[in-house]
């Protein structure tokens, strides 16, 4: 299998998917040797949306893989596999993760990714906020829901 996966020219969404199905298909055939992501680096050298939405998914999942990005690349993150993701979980904790930059409530979440289905929203929601990756706000009497 390609030791390599290069994300450009993809959506945000595509490119987490299909991150995670590489990822997924190597785990699988007991291949745990390093994976070199190519995500770009943004037209301002900060981080794309690839890269930002990558490394949201790579920090919420950190019991299942390590990772380290290339001082030299910043468009390039090697990825160290340990277990399999959660595909449809994997991708929706990217997008919440992306879309709660700014506090939003459940309902709000919930009607931005709703072509996933609200129980897996609602379990991609409960696994961040266990993992640490979101914190919950009170405000008043609604929940908000950030990113760390």
């Amino acid at each position: 299998m390609r030791t390599e996966v290069d994300l450009h020219g993809y959506q945000v969404v595509q490119a987490i998917a299909i991150f995670v199905k590489h990822y997924n298909g190597r785990v699988k055939g007991g291949d745990l040797s390093p994976i070199s992501v190519i995500h770009g680096y943004g037209s301002s050298g900060e981080g794309g949306s690839i890269k930002t939405a990558l490394l949201k998914l790579l920090n919420a999942s950190e019991e299942d893989l390590s990772f380290q990005q290339e001082v030299w690349n910043p468009g390039k993150t090697i990825v160290y596999p340990k277990n399999l993701l959660p595909s449809g979980a994997g991708i929706i904790a990217g997008e919440i993760l992306e879309y709660c930059v700014v506090s939003r409530t459940e309902s709000k979440i919930l009607g931005k990714l709703r072509r996933f289905g609200g129980l897996k929203v609602k379990g991609a929601l409960r696994m961040l906020v266990k993992q640490g990756s979101l914190v919950t706000v009170q405000k008043g009497t609604r929940k908000f829901y950030q990113i760390k």
